[in-house]
């Protein structure tokens, strides 16, 4: 079994968060969809789908699956670069 470090945990905390809002960005940019029109299909707000895309907030994972769903993808597509 190996234990993860402090710093591992550190490091995805600062990473993950802007990694995740890139992915959905690209992929709402593949849709050709706004951030407006994206907030409007998953019921969010369009402020909130912005701190998504830049890192600010990170979304948990029901949000991520409605997401997904919005922009016809898979959670594990959305998440297989991060």
């Amino acid at each position: 079994m190996s234990y993860v470090s402090e710093e591992q945990i550190l490091k995805l905390k600062a990473s993950l968060p802007a990694s995740l809002g890139f992915a959905i960005k690209m992929a709402r940019k593949r849709k050709n969809l706004t951030q407006t029109e994206l907030a409007e299909l998953t019921l969010k707000d369009r402020q909130y789908i912005y701190k998504i895309e830049k890192g600010k907030v990170t979304p948990n994972i029901v949000t991520i699956g409605v997401i997904a769903n919005a922009l016809d993808i898979s959670i594990s597509k959305l998440l297989e670069d991060l």
